[in-house]
């Protein structure tokens, strides 16, 4: 059974104009809706709430099945923040939302792809829903693109009520105004998700459009920014493992100098040819003895599939067509 509170409450919209009942749920929904609450009232939602409600075994629900396998998160998988959601079941009401108003964004990371940069294709924009769309929201999440490089995030957190948890998927590329820093603070709660995917120039290179110089300069602001709000703000690193950066992930997690449990991580399912689950023995044992901190939940992860060749032969062609930084060297050598 795959029960998860997400369907009766949360709805999502990503900056293609596609509505999911979740961002890790595969499917988008199929029909095209007016506004946010349509999509939530939709028949499409209401048949995923039913397949929930009779103990049937979603398979658009893997991502979370596969993190809650794995293990070594402070919070096993997604489908475990919207447990506290559970009384909605009977009466679904739309409490929280994921939006990106655009696709926005100054960086081009290898794991990405036009639905969620600019970079890749033509500017996508969504409309900012209406006021009214807020009156019972509890819990907003903006990510993008990149949220700080479109204004009209500015516009969304105006309208929404201060009394929610707000959180902001950042590349850290941005370090805000004073005039935003203090609208920031008018919420009840702020949790500053700042992805990075590794340090130095293979954060360059996997995240490309990171200087890491100024990487680190903003980190460092929004590291003393949250910590002189401690009740209020949070700052999470996320991590997104994959087969570029895998054996680099201890000089991460060495580099960020914050307990496991005060940061988040995935390890990528698709593309394929970027899952480090496909590589080949040798490789997964190399990323495996890399990596000390996340052992017990990397172990479990990387030999959840066997070897796939033509995953790894697409991933080697990739390689030949990148400028890749020294420090891989060693890595790329195995790899080839």
């Amino acid at each position: 059974m795959t029960f998860c509170a997400a369907p009766f409450v949360h709805i999502v919209q990503n900056p293609n104009g596609e509505y999911r009942t979740c961002c890790m749920y595969e499917k988008p929904f199929k029909g095209k809706y007016k506004n946010i609450q349509e999509a939530f009232d939709s028949e499409e939602n209401s048949m995923i709430r039913n397949r929930m409600l009779s103990g049937e075994t979603l398979p658009e629900c893997h991502k979370c099945d596969i993190d809650e396998k794995h293990r070594g998160k402070a919070v096993p998988s997604y489908r475990h923040f919207f447990d506290r959601y559970a009384r909605y079941k009977e009466t679904p009401v739309f409490k929280t939302l994921e939006i990106s108003v655009s696709n926005r964004c100054n960086f081009k990371c290898v794991t990405c792809n036009e639905r969620f940069s600019n970079q890749f294709g033509p500017t996508i924009d969504n409309e900012i829903p209406d006021e009214e769309y807020f009156k019972e929201i509890e819990e907003l999440k903006i990510l993008g693109g990149e949220p700080f490089l479109d204004k009209r995030n500015i516009e969304l957190l105006k309208k929404v009520p201060k009394n929610i948890k707000l959180m902001i998927v950042t590349n850290c590329s941005i370090f805000p105004n004073e005039d935003i820093l203090n609208l920031l603070s008018e919420f009840k709660n702020l949790n500053l998700n700042i992805s990075i995917d590794g340090i130095n120039d293979i954060a360059e290179f996997v995240r490309h459009g990171t200087k890491w110089s100024r990487f680190e300069r903003n980190y460092l602001k929004w590291k003393v920014y949250c910590e002189g709000r401690k009740n209020k703000f949070d700052l999470i690193p996320h991590i997104v493992i994959h087969s570029y950066n895998a054996p680099f992930i201890q000089q991460t997690i060495d580099w960020l100098d914050v307990p496991l449990i005060d940061m988040s991580f995935d390890f990528l399912n698709q593309p394929e040819w970027l899952n480090i689950s496909y590589l080949p023995i040798d490789i997964k044992q190399y990323i495996i003895d890399s990596n000390e901190t996340l052992k017990p939940p990397l172990e479990k992860f990387i030999w959840s599939n066997d070897y796939k060749e033509t995953y790894f032969n697409t991933f080697k062609k990739d390689i030949f067509q990148q400028d890749l930084p020294e420090s891989m060297d060693d890595y790329i050598n195995m790899l080839i």
